[in-house]
């Protein structure tokens, strides 16, 4: 993904931190908005620039995206979630 997707990085990087968050009955518990603030603590107790890490974060989501494999365990997350009302 280049940075003429409006979606790079934050988008992308919320994403991924909300994948490794709690999913439950309705799907991805955190918001996009919970990702943004957590990613900028983590940013701040770095002391790494929030955008650099967004990026950073944004190619590790584009880059799973892209892998078969990871993308089967993160849908049989959601629909064990969806299923049971949590996941691992």
């Amino acid at each position: 993904m280049t940075m003429n997707d409006s979606r790079y990085p934050d988008t992308y990087s919320c994403d991924f931190i909300r994948m490794a968050g709690p999913v439950g009955s309705d799907g991805v518990v955190l918001s996009r908005s919970d990702a943004s603030q957590i990613r900028q603590r983590i940013a701040n107790a770095l002391g790494m620039d929030d955008h650099e890490l967004a990026c950073k974060l944004a190619d590790a989501e584009l880059a799973r995206e892209n892998d078969p494999e990871a993308l089967k365990q993160k849908t049989d997350r959601l629909l064990a979630a969806m299923r049971f009302g949590f996941a691992s």
